[in-house]
Parts: C-alpha cells; sequence; structure tokens
C-alpha cells in the first residue's frame, strides 16, 4: 500500500512538472513560443518605420507636391460633385453663378417644396437666357445635383 502511494506520488508529480519543463525548454506557451511573433511585430515595425522614414524625407524635399496632395484632398474641383451637366443651363452659367446655385440648393437641403420651386424658377430663368442667345436647352428632367 505504501509502494503504491509512493508510485501515485510520483505520477502526479511527474505530470505536474510536464508543463514546467515544456515552459522551461520553449515548448508550446513557453519563452520562445513568442519569439516568431515578436520578431514578426519587430520587423513589421521596422518597415512602418522605414514608410515614415522615406514619407519625411519626400515630403522635405518636396514641400510643394505635399501641399498639392493635401490641397487635392481638401479642394474637390468644382464640377468633382455637381458635374456642370447637372445643373440645367450650367453651360450658359458663370463659374459665379453656378456656385451661387449649388450653394442655395445646399441652404435649401431636403425642402422639397422650396427645392421644386427653387428648380423652377431657374429652369425658367435658364430658357429665357437661352431664347435671347438663341439657343435650344435640352429639356431633360433635371432635379438638382443630390447632395
Amino acid at each position: 500500500m505504501k509502494a503504491q502511494a509512493s508510485i501515485i506520488g510520483i505520477a502526479v508529480a511527474a505530470l505536474a512538472l510536464t508543463p514546467a519543463l515544456a515552459f522551461a525548454k520553449g515548448g508550446p506557451g513557453g519563452p520562445g513560443a513568442g519569439q516568431p511573433k515578436d520578431r514578426a511585430q519587430v520587423e513589421r515595425g521596422q518597415r512602418d518605420m522605414d514608410r515614415d522614414r522615406l514619407h519625411d524625407r519626400d515630403r522635405i524635399s518636396n514641400p510643394q507636391k505635399d501641399r498639392d496632395r493635401v490641397q487635392d484632398r481638401t479642394h474637390a474641383p468644382d464640377n468633382a460633385k455637381f458635374g456642370d451637366h447637372d445643373i440645367y443651363g450650367g453651360a450658359m452659367m458663370t463659374e459665379q453663378e453656378r456656385n451661387q446655385y449649388r450653394e442655395q440648393l445646399r441652404l435649401i437641403g431636403s425642402d422639397e417644396q422650396k427645392r421644386t420651386q427653387f428648380l423652377a424658377q431657374h429652369r425658367e430663368k435658364m430658357q429665357t437666357r437661352a431664347k435671347a442667345k438663341g439657343i435650344a436647352l435640352d429639356d431633360k428632367d433635371d432635379s438638382g445635383p443630390s447632395e
């Protein structure tokens, strides 16, 4: 009986020490297990730093290019969102008139009654202008640019 208890004790101790030995050797979950992940993270971090360093160098060496890139993002051309083809009679309008037209539509917002009234007035104005110039306007159903 005493021998059986000793054998069980040794078996329990061996089972308890097995994970500790695997950890010490760098097995699953051990100190060596994190190394490939850590190395990948270090390499990824290094690539990011290299990319940032190159970006900074380019920005410093050519500041105009960076300003142009920022301006392109923040100041889209007027016809990027609302093309002149979306404005009834837009070809007969000056740039300032087109900008005023867009601003007025923006201010009207989603009030359908005001929007319809504004578009009808605009259509009439453009038809009068076209008639005075002897131009035939396309009579398409234009509800104006959507925002």
